[in-house]
């Protein structure tokens, strides 16, 4: 399988759209479909290269609006942000996500009602505003509100699709996920989905992860998914090491490498349920890495290791219920 990287895929694209601008688009990521629609003047704008693989003609989940103008209203209660880049109010039921509120020319505005349908990006009126939806987190915002309705969550991780087993690689910045990113790209024969966010979701009674557009340092992001077979938590390490975890340790480590959404009481309930059913169910590691290549033999080694020991559990449940079964002479 070839792995594809934004660059290349920037090539490819390159080639089909030019120039690369649009007055409408609809993408999909983590099985969301979101419409972006330019209204009024804002009819013309770059599509992203980190966007290109997320192209779709699917129905959208999210209309998107983009006009001219500011939220209606006053917002005048605060409920969270990350200065200076974003801050979220709330007003009249509606929630308004003002982004680099006092950096000139890049000044924009989300607001959505809570079943977030439907959003408006508004530009301010009459000025030579940065014109663009991809830029900043105001899409991943956008996601992690509308994931946090019970539907899923945004984890600082590097998924790995490796043949059909769905590897996932849990970080804070500066643990490596990008380092491990680079690694397993050279292993080949592998789908980078993310080397920085990655989308988890249940589905059908199983967990599947899913790749983003919001990429790391390395770059990589893939519109695939793949079910979830193991979660390790990285750190660095002089030698490649791992330990099981489970419980009240792996709820925690989900939550300090996520996004999760303080700003709202029914999304992190959801958040947190979700964590203690995903960790209950999908197997947790603490994993040391030496950052050289031998860290993706360690885990296919690993992998295999697991695999032989569940069978061996799960013969020997098979083999107490055979033995509790009573005699039919």
């Amino acid at each position: 399988m070839v792995v594809r990287t934004v660059n290349a895929v920037k090539e490819l694209c390159s080639k089909i759209f030019h120039p690369l601008m649009a007055k409408s688009i609809n993408v999909n990521i983590g099985d969301v479909g979101i419409s972006i629609t330019g209204h009024s003047e804002l009819t013309d704008w770059e599509i992203a290269p980190s966007y290109f693989p997320f192209i779709c003609e699917e129905k959208p989940d999210i209309r998107v609006n983009m006009r001219r103008g500011t939220p209606d209203g006053k917002a005048t209660r605060k409920f969270f942000g990350s200065y200076p880049i974003w801050d979220l109010y709330r007003s009249n039921g509606n929630s308004i996500i003002k982004f680099y509120d006092e950096m000139s020319g890049l000044a924009r505005a989300l607001t959505f009602e809570n079943h977030l349908n439907e959003a408006d990006l508004l530009f301010p009126d009459a000025t030579d505003q940065f014109i663009d939806p991809f830029y900043g987190p105001v899409l991943e915002l956008l996601m992690i509100n509308y994931l946090a309705q019970s539907r899923g969550v945004v984890l600082h991780s590097c998924g790995i699709k490796s043949g059909e087993s769905g590897l996932l690689f849990v970080g804070e910045s500066a643990a490596g996920k990008s380092t491990l990113t680079r690694l397993w790209n050279q292993a080949g024969d592998v789908e980078i989905l993310s080397d920085d966010r990655t989308i988890v979701r249940k589905n059908d009674g199983d967990y599947w992860m899913y790749g983003t557009p919001w990429y790391g340092d390395a770059k990589f992001g893939s519109p695939q998914s793949v079910k979830l077979d193991r979660i390790y938590f990285i750190q660095h390490g002089a030698a490649n090491s791992v330990r099981t975890i489970k419980g009240a340790e792996s709820v925690q480590n989900l939550l300090t490498c996520s996004s999760p959404p303080y700003w709202d009481a029914d999304g992190m309930e959801f958040t947190i349920d979700l964590f203690s059913d995903l960790t209950a169910s999908v197997p947790c590691y603490e994993l040391f890495v030496k950052p050289d290549m031998e860290i993706v033999d360690y885990i296919h080694a690993h992998g295999e290791e697991s695999k032989a020991n569940f069978i061996g559990v799960d013969a020997e449940l098979l083999a107490q219920g055979a033995r509790q079964q009573p005699s039919l002479r």
